[in-house]
């Protein structure tokens, strides 16, 4: 089982990823620069009008989606799921096709020996040979 990271340890990774990543920073920054626009547009016109306003909301939505990206980045990428189920199938079904074909071959073998001889004769060691005696 993987070990979780603590509060600390996440936030030591978040920080890290904020001073490196620069994709990082351009979604903070195109966040900010929309906030600033969306605030401008929003400061100028009365409350009934800016509630109404498209572009204000489309810059609202610009650094939303923008900020919700770059948290994104931030988080670490969690573990791919073990898919153990998968691999006991798989194993499972070529057992299980193994032994059929085994006995499938020995059932063949076996039908193969004895389609050669009849009932009535017997093996006997070479060089014997039988003789019919009238009677």
């Amino acid at each position: 089982m993987a070990k979780k990271r603590t509060k600390s340890e996440n936030a030591k990774f978040a920080l890290r990823r904020l001073a490196e990543d620069e994709q990082v920073q351009d979604q903070l920054r195109t966040a900010a620069i929309s906030l600033r626009e969306a605030w401008g547009r929003a400061a100028r016109r009365p409350g009934s009008k800016a509630v109404e306003d498209k572009k204000l909301y489309d810059k609202v939505r610009e650094a939303a989606t923008s900020l919700t990206k770059a948290g994104g980045r931030l988080r670490p990428q969690p573990e791919p799921p073990k898919r153990r189920g998968r691999t006991v199938v798989l194993v499972a079904a070529s057992a299980g096709g193994m032994a059929y074909a085994l006995k499938k071959q020995r059932a063949h073998s076996t039908a193969d020996d004895t389609a050669g001889t009849s009932p009535t004769e017997t093996a006997r060691p070479e060089g014997e040979t039988t003789t019919s005696v009238p009677g």
